[in-house]
């Protein structure tokens, strides 16, 4: 129990520097305690009971407790090193691939009988918007026929049955919005390989929209960032965050993200990069990969995903040359959560 205990314990701490760098409105210290909601300005009181709640979590034994400490150092440095740039504009690399295609969907797979070769099940994104079809396609050598069953997980009933067309060694369709459920759906794909049968099964999400972005409204030159100002078209008022990928012709460089409360109708969100993961030499700059989400307000209730018109927006007003080149300072939250990782890694003032 021991073990199990400190395995969990490490690998919350190095999920941390992942969050601080997907989610930079929420602090170390409401991480490290198990809170996913917006952190304010805690009384004293309040900070009281945290503390001795993260000491209840600092194993007893010396090397247990070196192990943490230095898990909790590793993600220190790390996180110190991304306090260097703007946690609404942090860098971008082609090794990035969660962030440059953040709704693919892992192909389902399975070996054949007694023999080297699999088959699988896949989908061409895991995310759907009404009215989006759905591409379905099972891959594998000596495929004879295949079905696909559609329904709601958890629920055993399907609410269709498609044959498959088969060419070669693959069977695909192509899945319309009548044929959808909204909500989870399984997909559950029966096929004859060489005359036996395999089954595979698929998940993924379907849902009406809440939001459609529709496209740039204008951009400008603020200080040290390009604040770029998105037309959105709300349908669910609520807290939404969008995110889009910055990049210099098709070289990516910054993942953006901006968060504000919209209402119904038409609203604007801004996105901000920073002049910090800017190369002077920049000279097409454009955005990509637009995800919009409708943040969870309560507990229980799930994210929800909006659309959008344009899947590219090239930013053509923009004068480089005009962006104050002074570094990131970091505010006093992430100073604070800096602190709050030192702290538990053992790391001396």
């Amino acid at each position: 129990m021991r073990i199990l205990a400190l395995s969990m314990m490490i690998s919350a701490l190095i999920a941390l520097i992942i969050w601080f760098s997907m989610t930079p409105d929420v602090n170390a210290e409401s991480m490290v305690l198990g809170e996913t909601k917006l952190v304010e300005n805690k009384p004293k009181a309040a900070l009281e009971v945290s503390e001795n709640k993260v000491a209840e979590l600092k194993p007893n034994e010396p090397i247990e407790k070196m192990q943490v400490e230095t898990a909790a150092q590793n993600i220190a440095i790390g996180y110190r090193e991304s306090l260097k740039f703007a946690p609404y504009s942090q860098p971008l690399t082609v090794n990035d691939e969660d962030r440059l295609n953040p709704n693919k969907f892992i192909p389902v797979s399975t070996p054949l009988f007694g023999e080297e070769a699999s088959i699988s099940l896949s989908l061409n994104k895991f995310r759907f918007i009404k009215p989006e079809p759905v591409e379905v396609w099972v891959e594998g050598e000596g495929i004879q026929k295949a079905q696909i069953q559609v329904g709601l997980v958890g629920e055993k009933k399907s609410i269709h049955s498609i044959e498959m067309q088969v060419i070669g060694g693959r069977a695909q369709t192509k899945l319309g919005a009548k044929q959808l459920p909204l909500g989870d759906i399984s997909i559950k794909a029966i096929a004859d390989v060489s005359g036996e049968e395999v089954i595979l099964v698929a998940h993924a999400k379907y849902m009406q929209p809440s939001a459609r972005l529709r496209g740039v409204a204008s951009t400008r030159i603020e200080q040290s960032d390009i604040v770029i100002s998105l037309q959105m078209d709300v349908e669910e008022a609520g807290i939404y965050r969008v995110r889009a990928n910055l990049y210099d012709g098709e070289l990516p460089l910054a993942h953006l993200v901006g968060k504000r409360k919209l209402g119904e109708g038409g609203e604007i969100i801004t996105l901000k990069a920073h002049q910090s993961v800017i190369p002077k030499s920049a000279t097409a700059l454009g955005l990509k990969t637009f995800v919009i989400e409708r943040m969870s307000s309560v507990p229980g209730e799930g994210t929800r995903y909006g659309t959008s018109d344009i899947t590219e927006a090239a930013l053509l007003d923009v004068d480089i040359s005009k962006l104050d080149r002074t570094p990131y300072a970091p505010s006093e939250k992430e100073l604070a959560s800096l602190a709050f990782l030192e702290q538990l890694a053992g790391a001396k003032n």
